[in-house]
């Protein structure tokens, strides 16, 4: 069970690691929309069509899709102020803690998120904006998605929590996929 269960998270953080990627794509492409814009607004006097509106809406999609991979890495913010004291029994339960309550969020606000995003894609939701009308739907959908990856990621961070029971750091018990990928 052990194992399969770090392979399923192994095999998803994998999944992560190509969604985080797709948002740095996603953030490569917003910054030539942005200096496109800038440079045709000085040059010529004409921005981009809907330039604004693409670029707020393709940020949902980069800011939202690495939230799960940043997670698997265990590369988040982390105060050890107070748990340094504690004593390893009692970090792990409290790691079991959260990461369940995080889970049991996230599922709530991928939940409340896609109820959202399908009302607005039924009402053909658009955002007016300087030249051209622009979907908000999409950008709303990324968020759905991205908040739904990141309570897998805790769901399945607090399973394996509960079946390593304490065993050695919890931080990081599976194999860097980075490394794996650029093995030579």
């Amino acid at each position: 069970m052990k194992r399969t269960v770090l392979s399923l998270r192994r095999a998803f953080g994998t999944f992560q690691y190509y969604m985080s990627m797709v948002a740095g794509v996603i953030t490569f492409v917003m910054m030539w929309l942005i200096d496109v814009n800038a440079v045709a607004r000085k040059a010529i006097n004409t921005p981009v069509p809907g330039g604004i509106e693409i670029t707020q809406s393709l940020l949902t999609f980069s800011i939202m899709l690495p939230f799960g991979y940043v997670l698997f890495r265990g590369e988040h913010v982390n105060t050890v102020v107070l748990t340094s004291r504690l004593s390893h029994r009692t970090n792990h339960w409290l790691h079991v803690f959260w990461m369940t309550t995080g889970a049991l969020l996230f599922a709530a606000v991928t939940y409340g998120a896609w109820i959202y995003a399908i009302r607005s894609y039924n009402m053909n939701e658009q955002v007016w904006g300087a030249t051209i009308r622009f979907a908000v739907w999409p950008a709303k959908m990324a968020v759905a998605f991205g908040a739904l990856l990141l309570s897998f990621q805790f769901a399945l961070d607090a399973l394996v929590a509960l079946l390593t029971d304490g065993e050695g750091d919890l931080s990081n018990p599976v194999p860097d996929p980075e490394k794996a990928l650029h093995h030579v």
